[in-house]
């Protein structure tokens, strides 16, 4: 019984390491045939458009009322000590440090990683990805590589939004239910807010776009077994992309404190 538990545990573990090794040359081959984006500009412009424009309204949704429940926590927390005068600086720093490209990196995850997967599953079922390398055409740069520059670029100018709705959902709890008014409680949260906190919330955006585009792609590429193996790849791609998105949060927090 323990044989056979090593064993599982064993082929876990190598599988696991050698799929964080294709993602790598993935990663690094997205990159490179990133010089090559302008050729055929108008497949990476549908791509930020998807990513972009057609995630606004949920982003929006999710960074106003995750705003306001931080208000919410914060500020009943801070009455109890009056401080109220902080709750602007926790709320704007939260949502711009934490929340909002963590929120943005899942949402991205589970909306626009899940239909990659998807979109290059369905071909490698298909044979289409066969028949690309038969003609000649490389399959990261006509399926990966617009994809990638789509995330990460996009992801960022995602983020700022959502942290600008996020801070103004603030803003209404704050001045309902604690009395602070809306150009205090601004020019507080503007005013103690550094370049390096906007910096750290960047780096996690364009970190947290690069991972779900390569393990989306990745997922899509080694799609096997018809539709039960495209659902079930779909599902390890939306799963291994939270758990990278929570662990690369952690690092990075830890690296630029």
């Amino acid at each position: 019984m323990t044989h056979v538990f090593f064993e599982m545990l064993g082929r876990r573990i190598i599988a696991a390491c050698a799929g964080a090794g294709m993602m790598v040359i993935l990663f690094v081959q997205s990159l490179r045939d990133c010089r090559f984006a302008l050729q055929k500009p108008q497949r990476l412009i549908i791509q930020m458009k998807r990513i972009g424009n057609d995630t606004l309204f949920i982003a929006a949704a999710l960074s106003l009322f995750i705003g306001m429940v931080l208000a919410l926590h914060s500020g009943y927390t801070l009455r109890k000590f009056d401080f109220q005068q902080a709750l602007a600086t926790i709320v704007a720093l939260s949502i711009v440090k934490e929340m909002a490209p963590v929120i943005s990196g899942l949402l991205l995850a589970g909306r626009i990683g899940a239909s990659i997967t998807a979109e290059i599953g369905s071909m490698q079922v298909n044979e289409e990805i066969d028949a690309l390398h038969t003609l000649g055409i490389s399959p990261i740069r006509y399926l990966a590589m617009p994809r990638f520059i789509g995330c990460v670029t996009m992801l960022p100018v995602l983020v700022i939004y959502a942290s600008l709705v996020g801070i103004a959902g603030g803003a209404i709890v704050a001045n309902a239910y604690f009395g602070m008014s809306y150009h205090n409680y601004f020019d507080t949260a503007f005013r103690t807010m550094r370049l390096a906190d906007v910096v750290e919330g960047q780096v996690k955006a364009f970190t947290f776009g690069a991972l779900v585009a390569v393990i989306a792609c990745h997922y899509g590429f080694a799609t096997r077994g018809g539709a039960e193996g495209l659902g079930r790849s779909i599902t390890t791609s939306v799963v291994t992309s939270f758990i990278a998105i929570i662990i690369g949060d952690y690092f990075i927090t830890r690296f630029m404190m």
